[in-house]
């Protein structure tokens, strides 16, 4: 009972590269460009030896020569980022937030600044801040290909999926890189086109320095795509490479864990599950370890697991991270609080969210309030880009199945448990 995330429209933009081209919706034309991922501020972390720490300890050293040093700031900024990413502790978005802050403040036109403080805004699933901050970058430096990034997660979030086309293409255009690729390949996985999505995802781990954070995500990330894709061996190949890069990798023990689970060998998915949350209680691998306990009738010990999420989540949100979609499909999931949790869902609507996300959390605990006719006319908006989630489209089959719709039903079901086969078991009782 998992929350996933992804994807987008068919049409092609030409995007010119000298004499090649690229687009975002096709196969790609040109070389691979092999160039080594940059953070916009030529910061680039590495495994445990090169981790952000160093990096945070000289620039905090040249600060107490030269605080009033905006550039600096930047820099300890995106660090803090970075050390939020590879140690999964949201208080460094704080710190984050507060030198880019400084740096704005000693340099309003500073976009690098505001548009790493927008990746924090992003990070804290405040979508619209990190929009309008994006765009006020952007009406200074109309050329920062960084800031598109920016743009294009915000907009793919709040659902604004045909401006999210346009800015990637714009960011593509100007500087394809890891960072371009992996955002070209969510936006194919969000309208199915799994293949498309593989093609650019590859491209983004040709682009990635060796053996640093950010290229074992990208590896995640592909590993992903083949596991919906049905290519099982693929994706464990890739999910042991990224621990390669950087060692216990705490996603890809996630994803190892979910071949262990695919292959029915409980005892070992078990472990790495655990072996994960060790480093992090991250809600989703919580969850998962939660239901293989009920699959394998340890009710108790998945009850367990069930209690730490909702406790994660709310720690999470605490600390400023914007829990309540997640808390939403957990609830549904769970038969907790929902009346609690159609209001916080309402309440995106409401704050400007259309994205698929939201209609499908919200077709969810229709159904599992009873309200099968509503049920499916947010389903339906939330299949509306062809997005091949399988856990969507298993709550699409249920919702389908409760309106009389069972051939259709049947499809979508048939396709979910291809990918995971055990949704009957955790899904038994709805």
């Amino acid at each position: 009972m998992r929350t996933n995330k992804k994807y987008i429209l068919f049409f092609a933009v030409i995007i010119i590269l000298g004499f090649t081209g690229w687009k975002v919706f096709g196969k790609k034309t040109f070389s691979q460009n092999r160039g080594v991922y940059d953070s916009k501020i030529n910061y680039v972390s590495g495994g445990k030896d090169k981790s952000a720490d160093n990096f945070i300890y000289t620039v905090k050293e040249q600060l107490d020569q030269n605080g009033d040093n905006a550039i600096l700031y930047v820099k300890l900024g995106s660090a803090y980022i970075q050390k939020a990413r590879e140690t999964f502790d949201p208080n460094y978005y704080s710190s984050a937030e507060d030198a880019l802050e400084k740096a704005i403040k000693m340099d309003s036109k500073n976009t690098d600044a505001m548009s790493l403080l927008a990746s924090v805004y992003l990070s804290r699933h405040d979508f619209k801040g990190a929009l309008d901050l994006g765009n006020k970058a952007l009406s200074i430096d109309p050329f920062n290909a960084y800031t598109y990034t920016i743009l294009v997660d915000a907009q793919n979030e709040l659902g604004m999926y045909d401006e999210a086309v346009a800015s990637a293409q714009k960011m593509v255009d100007m500087k394809p890189n890891l960072s371009a690729y992996s955002r070209i390949s969510y936006i194919r996985e969000l309208h199915g086109d799994i293949n498309g999505a593989i093609d650019a995802m590859k491209m983004a781990v040709d682009a990635g320095a060796p053996r640093t954070e950010n290229i074992a995500w990208v590896k995640v990330q592909l590993a992903n795509l083949y596991y919906n894709n049905g290519e099982v061996d693929k994706a464990e190949h890739y999910y042991e490479s990224s621990t390669d890069d950087i060692i216990d990798y705490i996603h890809g023990l996630g994803g190892l864990a979910k071949i262990s689970l695919y292959k029915k060998d409980y005892n070992k998915a078990i472990k790495l599950y655990g072996e994960a949350i060790k480093q992090s209680a991250i809600p989703e691998y919580l969850i998962a370890l939660g239901d293989i306990y009920t699959i394998t009738g340890q009710t108790d010990k998945a009850n367990e697991q069930y209690d730490k999420v909702k406790f994660a989540l709310t720690m999470l949100k605490n600390k400023g991270i914007e829990t309540d979609l997640e808390l939403a499909i957990f609830n549904a999931d769970h038969n907790k609080n929902m009346d609690a949790s159609i209001e916080r869902v309402e309440q995106a609507f409401k704050d400007g969210s259309k994205s698929v996300k939201t209609y499908h959390a919200y077709a969810w605990l229709n159904y599992k309030k009873g309200d099968y006719k509503k049920a499916e006319e947010n389903i339906l908006q939330a299949l509306r880009l062809g997005s091949k989630d399988p856990l969507m489209m298993f709550h699409a089959g249920k919702i389908f199945e409760k309106n009389g719709e069972i051939e259709k039903s049947n499809e979508y079901i048939s396709k979910a448990i291809l990918i995971n086969p055990h949704y009957q078991i955790l899904y038994s009782g709805s």
